[in-house]
């Protein structure tokens, strides 16, 4: 920086004198306040005796506009006195040393000596210079009161500012009264006009009558169109609670209308209409009105005649480009069955796959199953049947039909199921140990699935191993050779045969024969259903050296029975 170089303050700078608050630097302000006009930078520097703080504080009043060269700041000066005349020669004569000296006319009062105070703590500051804004003039002093300060209110930003929120309620309130129409129209729009059009797209479609009793429009959680009270066939006998299609503008298009997504919540539909749809016997109309993408089945029934229905059920129907079936699955609302149905030659194909499954009526439970099932009007075919049951395999076939009342039958072979289940699940009196296994037959009818259970006919071939018959000791009843009758206990044995008929009245066992080491015996017995036991065994007792026989007459309620060889 040149030595010589003489600053001024500029209008700026004496205004900055006067307001303490303009500048707070210390280093700043003390050079600004040594600047009068005459002194060149050496003289500054001198005076101060920090040549480095000189010229940086020069720099940055001179950047500020705070000072300028000699020449330039009384050009300034002229010109701002020129446009403040009228404001009196008094107010333009003031300068920053006059505010701080305190020799003159006026001493310093207490007034004076805050305000001493006060600026001498602002010398404490530090920091950047408070520098005039790019909005304000160089040069310009604003004072309280006066013409240029009333000029520089921002009357305009305010009145502008106020235009726009004004503007934006409005458009506000618009929008809402705007949504507000067209809920009115969506809540209370007459739907019920386009009933008789959707019941023709839908009769169409399954090519059966349907008949809806109201149409409407929901708008959570998803706009969807609403129908309600919803009756399938000639005779009514299927019925939906509601069913909801999802992006209902779809149906102001052209035909065929797309549906992305159809929900059906609450049915009970017919087995035998179900076999009858297109979608399920694999035939396509190519006039068809509506063409349905994917069907969402939520606590929904399939009827077996008129006095049986499925569980609660769920599912979903995927339909490819052609409207038949791609996918069709179904599963309980605890998801112990799960079906996945398709189109066949002879009815609906059926993979059916349970996991803990119980079917209704029955106390026996399914631990993992697998089969093949045909549906067709009237008849449930379950084929292959492959599953765990009651601790061991059960595979066999079984049929269903419900034309005229509900009739059963079936026929399984058992591989070692535990026979202390098995008497838990079907004759609880009954007690007996072993590992069972054999073939079964049975066959049933009556109006209701639990009659129908009750009625079972069963014709049981089977052979128990390493187990135990609880309620009488044939050993030894046969050991006392009729002195005395033997209550109650056990007879272990290595092998039983028998084949058990049951009945819904009694149960008969014939062809018995057991084998238990040094015993062997052979017989039949007739139980009825209050576990009432009646038979007649012939035991034979072998020892190394005598051979013994005796008849051995069994009795008395399950699970306590007695036995003598008396006559």
């Amino acid at each position: 920086m040149d030595r010589n170089l003489v600053f001024a303050k500029t209008p700026i700078g004496d205004e900055a004198v006067r307001q303490s608050t303009r500048v707070v630097q210390r280093n700043l302000r003390m050079v600004l306040v040594q600047v009068d006009g005459k002194m060149s930078v050496a003289d500054l520097t001198s005076k101060i005796g920090n040549p480095r703080l000189v010229e940086s504080a020069l720099r940055e009043l001179e950047e500020g506009g705070y000072i300028a060269p000699s020449a330039e700041a009384n050009v300034r000066a002229s010109e701002k006195i020129t446009n403040v005349a009228s404001i009196g020669a008094e107010q333009i004569d003031l300068s920053a040393m006059s505010q701080f000296s305190t020799f003159g006319q006026k001493s310093l009062g207490a007034s004076d000596f805050v305000k001493s105070d006060s600026v001498a703590r602002n010398f404490s500051s530090f920091g950047k210079p408070i520098l005039p804004s790019s909005s304000e003039p160089k040069g310009e002093i604003i004072l309280p009161n006066s013409a240029a300060s009333e000029k520089r209110k921002p009357t305009p930003e305010y009145r502008s500012h106020t235009h726009r929120t004004s503007f934006g309620r409005i458009a506000m309130l618009a929008a809402f009264g705007l949504l507000g129409i067209l809920c009115s129209i969506v809540f209370f729009y007459p739907y019920d006009r386009f009933k008789p059009a959707i019941e023709l797209a839908t009769s169409q479609l399954l090519k059966v009558p349907v008949k809806i009793d109201l149409v409407g429009v929901n708008l959570f959680p998803t706009p969807h169109l609403k129908l309600s009270g919803v009756r399938i066939g000639e005779s009514s006998d299927s019925t939906i609670a509601e069913i909801r299609i999802a992006s209902p503008i779809n149906l102001l298009g052209n035909r065929p209308y797309q549906i992305p997504l159809a929900t059906v919540s609450g049915a009970d539909i017919s087995a035998n209409l179900i076999v009858e749809l297109p979608m399920f016997v694999g035939t396509r109309s190519d006039d068809s009105i509506v063409v349905i993408r994917k069907i969402e089945i939520e606590n929904s029934h399939i009827s077996l005649g008129e006095d049986l229905a499925s569980g609660d059920l769920n599912g979903k129907l995927v339909f490819g480009t052609d409207g038949l079936i791609e996918n069709a699955v179904f599963e309980t609302v605890d998801r112990t069955l799960a079906i996945d149905a398709r189109p066949g030659n002879q009815g609906i194909s059926l993979n059916i796959e349970g996991r803990a499954w119980q079917p209704a009526g029955t106390s026996v439970s399914f631990a993992s199953m697998q089969a093949k099932g045909v549906l067709r009007k009237g008849k449930l075919l379950i084929q292959n049947i492959d599953t765990t049951f009651l601790g061991g395999i059960l595979r066999g076939n079984w049929v269903l039909e419900w034309s005229n009342g509900l009739a059963m039958a079936g026929d399984a072979t058992l591989s070692r199921v535990d026979t202390r289940k098995v008497s838990s699940a079907f004759a609880q009196s009954l007690k007996i140990d072993g590992d069972m296994s054999g073939t079964i037959r049975m066959r049933s009818n009556g109006p209701d699935w639990h009659s129908l259970w009750r009625n079972t006919e069963a014709t049981l071939n089977t052979e128990i191993v390493r187990g135990v018959f609880h309620g009488v000791d044939l050993g030894e009843a046969s050991r006392r050779s009729g002195l005395s009758e033997v209550r109650a206990g056990a007879t272990k044995f290595d092998r039983l045969r028998s084949t058990i008929n049951i009945t819904p009245k009694q149960i008969v066992g014939r062809d018995l024969r057991m084998d238990a080491g040094m015993m062997t015996a052979s017989g039949q017995f007739v139980t009825t259903r209050n576990g009432q036991v009646d038979g007649n065994m012939s035991v034979t007792m072998q020892t190394s050296v005598s051979t013994q026989n005796a008849t051995i007459h069994i009795f008395g309620n399950l699970p306590d029975l007695s036995a003598t060889s008396r006559k």
